[in-house]
């Protein structure tokens, strides 16, 4: 799957907190996302073939 640009807003201190995290773990603030993006995705549809 390739990878496509996307602009979002989000709140200052809530992008300065991810930035600082992502440092801390020597990656950038868009692998964080995609990440947290993949797992949510992942728990929705759990919840979803649940019901």
């Amino acid at each position: 799957m390739g990878k496509v640009k996307f602009t979002t807003t989000l709140d200052s201190d809530l992008l300065e907190l991810a930035k600082i995290q992502a440092i801390k773990e020597k990656t950038s603030v868009a692998k964080i996302l995609e990440r947290l993006l993949n797992e949510y995705l992942t728990n929705v549809n759990k919840d979803r073939e649940e019901e």
